[in-house]
């Protein structure tokens, strides 16, 4: 297939095609392919999409209004510290005590500011992992993990679930 017309690079299609051939099977490349002609226009190397360990994606729009709460310095260190140690399908799996040795907080301070963490729906409770509580990092504020729409339905379940049962308690003291 012979191509004399030019790419990004100044080269034509079939000495970028020479090239693809030789590069590892493992690499993957988007071809851009004229719809009309058929004709291979070019090929652009794809990233992957696997980041591998030690990475989240944050947002920028809760992360204002993370700042507009005026956090006090220790919950902001143990909302750091949380997200340092998120899972997949922001799954949190730590101990109040870890934290606190790693932080050099007070048990009591440390509990204090997962306290108002969860009042204000940063996290949320998990399902229990033996005799340790589990926390679930809020996925509209960041997420790591493949299907972070599925992490927002199950989080959205757990915060419903809870509502209710405050609702059942509240309902019945009345």
């Amino acid at each position: 297939m012979e191509n004399n017309s030019s790419n990004l690079y100044g080269e034509n299609s079939s000495e970028i095609i020479s090239k693809i051939v030789q590069k590892p099977r493992s690499k993957k490349y988007l071809t851009i392919v004229d719809d009309d002609t058929g004709e291979v226009k070019g090929f652009f190397p794809l990233k992957s999409k696997n980041l591998g360990i030690g990475w989240f994606a944050m947002y920028q729009h809760p992360a204002k209004w993370i700042a507009s709460l005026h956090l006090t310095g220790e919950q902001h260190n143990v909302l750091w510290f949380l997200m340092s140690e998120l899972d997949f399908d922001n799954y949190l799996r730590v101990s109040l005590a870890e934290i606190a040795e790693t932080l050099k907080m007070q048990p009591t301070h440390v509990s204090r500011a997962m306290k108002r963490l969860k009042e204000l729906d940063i996290i949320t409770e998990g399902p229990p992992a033996g005799k340790f509580k589990t926390y679930r990092l809020n996925p509209y504020i960041a997420h790591k993990g493949t299907n972070r729409e599925n992490t927002i339905i199950e989080f959205d379940r757990m915060i419903e679930d809870r509502n209710k049962i405050f609702q059942d308690v509240s309902d019945k003291d009345l």
